[in-house]
Parts: C-alpha cells; sequence; structure tokens
C-alpha cells in the first residue's frame, strides 16, 4: 500500500473511532450513578487478642448523591476470647468445691446490621466511604469443660480427660449458657475499586460492639475486623 492511501485509511480509522468511543464509554457506568450495590465480604476479626473469622452479606440503595442506606447478615465463626472471663470464673466456682476441670468453648454469632454509608468521591479508580450501623446479634455460646482431678458432686471419680459438662449441669452444679440477642453497633470505612463493568473489589475495616448479657461476659464484646469483598453495582 503507497503513503497516500495508507494516510486516507488511518483517518478513516481514526474518525471512526472518534465516533464510536462516546457511545462506547458512555455505557460504562459511573460508580456515582449507581442505584445500589450487592456485595460479600470475608476476612479475619480480632477480638480479646484472638482471632476467628467473618462473612457478611451485604446490600445498599442510594438515597442521595453520595449516600446509601444499606443492611447486612454477617457471622463471626467464634468469639470465644470474649466467653473466657466465664470459663474462668465456672473453672474457679468448682475448683473451691474441689473440683478439677479445664474449661473450653465457643461463641459463634449471627448478626445483621442497618445503616448509612457516605461515600467521597476520590477518583475513577478509588471510591472511599464511611458507615454507621446499628442492629442486633445472636449469641449462641457453648461450654465444655473435662475432668482433671477431685471427686464429681455424686462421689464419682472420672478418668483424667472425660467430658463431664452434662454430668455437671444435671446436678445442678454448672449453668449451661443460654443463647441470647444483643444489641450490637458497628462503624467503619474501605474503598471499591473497580474491576470490570459494574464489578469492584472492596477492602475495609469495621469496629464492632456487642452488648453482651452480663452472665456472658462483665463488658461488652469488642471486634475488630478487616474486610475483602467482592461487589456488583447496579
Amino acid at each position: 500500500m503507497t503513503r497516500e492511501p495508507l494516510m486516507k485509511a488511518c483517518g478513516v480509522a481514526a474518525t471512526l473511532l472518534a465516533l464510536t468511543a462516546p457511545p462506547l464509554f458512555a455505557q460504562e457506568p459511573s460508580v456515582e450513578k449507581a442505584g445500589g450495590y450487592l456485595s460479600a465480604f470475608g476476612g479475619p476479626v480480632w477480638t480479646g487478642g484472638n482471632s476467628t473469622g467473618n462473612a457478611i452479606f451485604e446490600g445498599g440503595v442510594r438515597i442521595a448523591r453520595h449516600t446509601m442506606i444499606f443492611g447486612n447478615i454477617g457471622h463471626f465463626a467464634d468469639l470465644q476470647a470474649d466467653l473466657q472471663p466465664s470459663l474462668d470464673a465456672a473453672t474457679t466456682a468448682l475448683s473451691s468445691e474441689g473440683l478439677g476441670v479445664t474449661g473450653g468453648g465457643t461463641l459463634p454469632a449471627w448478626y445483621g446490621i442497618a445503616g448509612v454509608r457516605a461515600e467521597m468521591p476520590a477518583s475513577k479508580r478509588a471510591w472511599p466511604y464511611v458507615l454507621g450501623g446499628l442492629g442486633a446479634a445472636r449469641l449462641n455460646p457453648t461450654q465444655e469443660f473435662m475432668f482433671t482431678s477431685g471427686m464429681m458432686p455424686d462421689g464419682s471419680i472420672p478418668d483424667v480427660g472425660t467430658d463431664v459438662t452434662t454430668a455437671l449441669a444435671s446436678e445442678g452444679s454448672l449453668a449451661a449458657p443460654q443463647s441470647s440477642t444483643a444489641l450490637m453497633l458497628t462503624f467503619g470505612g474501605g474503598v471499591e475499586l473497580p474491576v470490570v463493568k459494574r464489578w469492584v473489589a472492596d477492602v475495609g475495616y469495621r469496629y464492632s460492639r456487642i452488648a453482651a448479657e452480663s452472665s456472658l461476659s462483665a463488658d461488652p464484646l469488642n471486634t475488630n475486623a478487616m474486610t475483602f469483598g467482592f461487589g456488583y453495582r447496579f
């Protein structure tokens, strides 16, 4: 191809690109104009010096230019560190009766939060936000006590390592923990990073405070969570 036809072909191609590019870019969704989102998160949670896992399913709807209302359902795998004070108290009480046991347990929790999320436009490649919400957590504690020494209330002496939780509860020496619902407050923030059309990655931090019953914990339960998620903007 000679130079002149080549230049003409390039000119035609450039013209076609100029005519078609605006509609193509216009089809790309604006994070700012998105009417809402659906996201799933996971990540580690630190509580009382220990760590566990957290999963969240969340959705939001825009009510103003940079403001959304959101709701979520989440699950803490095990807040056992916050259960430890009640385990220690039970172990001490049994020890005063001449019975040696080691205590363990789990404290999983389901929760639901509703609140407000404010977005702070930074650039097309990063979309920071802060959020705060109020809801409730369903705490489901379990306890397990293993025999180490002494004598059971009924006079028996089990083998070391035997699970005596049920026996102690049936004899009235141990009060089994009950499931309860507690007020939960959450606030935090993060940043959305566009990945492909309508899809974003999300990295953030959330602090939660759960007003657990005093029989479970003398102080409210506090969690610090890192969240890593993937979401869809619509």
